[in-house]
């Protein structure tokens, strides 16, 4: 793909405006205490500041650290693929910066310039993105770690701190999976079913019955069953309440039986935040007439743990 010079790739401004960002940095030098205003120039959305910590020396608190408001983020990313920076970060002879990565899509030449780019690495960049730690977006939620923006999209992809929406039909309410589980053990007794990790569960299910809610007795997580109408039969999906990562420590095995014909599903849970049950490729499928004339659906469920980090997709 060629990439014109002169002008690189830019986002979409129309909702941006020019803005100058004025960030306060104490510091302590040899002569006397004073405090440096840094005037930065840069584009940001408006109100789109966000607060971050930058370590080093001689700051306000005790780690060395300093309360910084970055008004636009995005200068933290590469200007050619829109990703954080990652170290190692290149310049041409011209200071014009790239990640690796897209210094091999260029074919090593400068998107500007023109000039060559992948042998001289930005020091200065890389230190600044190594320095400067941001508050996780579920801080509100009580999240109190401080993260590198490289890595803010893993951290926040696994945070125990994401909200999640209560599953009960007609409730609003919102919480990291840990309040959740008590916000229905307190609000919405008798709407779940308790069960044991590596435990069958007999369940009997209405057949316009869409959502059974079930809560494990040890450490409290949440599941989910649906029970969806299709044309062909009833589909069953079983969810985990929480972040996406957690949803890989959780397998099942799902079963249909009747009159000497058995149906089974096994496989790792499907993942949820609790307000959206739809998509999977994981479903088990049981035909219309499977249960006979029965107004009623029976499966039996075993949902168990596994610590292996890896999963197919």
């Amino acid at each position: 793909m060629a990439i014109p010079s002169g002008e690189g790739p830019s986002r979409n401004n129309t909702s941006r405006i020019q803005m100058r960002q004025s960030i306060t940095i104490p510091y302590r030098s040899r002569e006397s205490e004073e405090q440096h205003v840094v005037e930065a120039q840069g584009e940001s959305d408006a109100g789109e500041g966000r607060e971050v910590t930058s370590g080093g020396g001689g700051g306000a608190g005790r780690d060395g650290s300093i309360p910084v408001t970055l008004a636009d983020p995005d200068i933290l990313d590469c200007i050619i693929c829109y990703q954080p920076l990652t170290i190692p970060v290149f310049q041409c002879e011209n200071g014009h910066i790239a990640c690796s990565t897209c210094c091999v899509r260029i074919a090593h030449k400068c998107y500007l310039c023109r000039e060559p780019i992948g042998h001289i690495r930005c020091l200065a960049i890389e230190k600044v993105i190594e320095s400067i730690k941001f508050s996780c977006r579920y801080a509100r939620h009580g999240c109190i770690e401080k993260i590198t923006h490289f890595n803010r999209s893993i951290h926040e992809k696994g945070c125990i701190y994401t909200p999640c929406w209560c599953p009960i039909d007609g409730c609003q309410f919102t919480a990291p999976s840990k309040k959740l589980s008590e916000h229905i053990h307190h609000e919405h007794h008798g709407s779940f079913i308790n069960f044991h990790y590596d435990s069958f569960l007999d369940l009997k299910l209405g057949l316009n019955q869409k959502v059974v809610v079930l809560k494990e007795l040890t450490d409290s997580n949440l599941f989910i069953i649906t029970n969806g109408q299709e044309h062909m039969g009833n589909v069953f999906n079983v969810f985990h309440i929480g972040p996406k990562s957690s949803a890989a420590m959780y397998e099942y095995e799902l079963y249909a039986r009747t009159q000497g014909c058995c149906l089974k599903l096994e496989s790792f849970v499907n993942h949820t935040l609790g307000n959206n049950f739809h998509g999977t490729r994981k479903f088990l499928l049981v035909p219309t007439d499977f249960f006979g004339p029965s107004p009623a659906v029976k499966i039996e469920i075993r949902i168990y743990k596994t610590y292996e980090s890896s999963r197919c997709e």
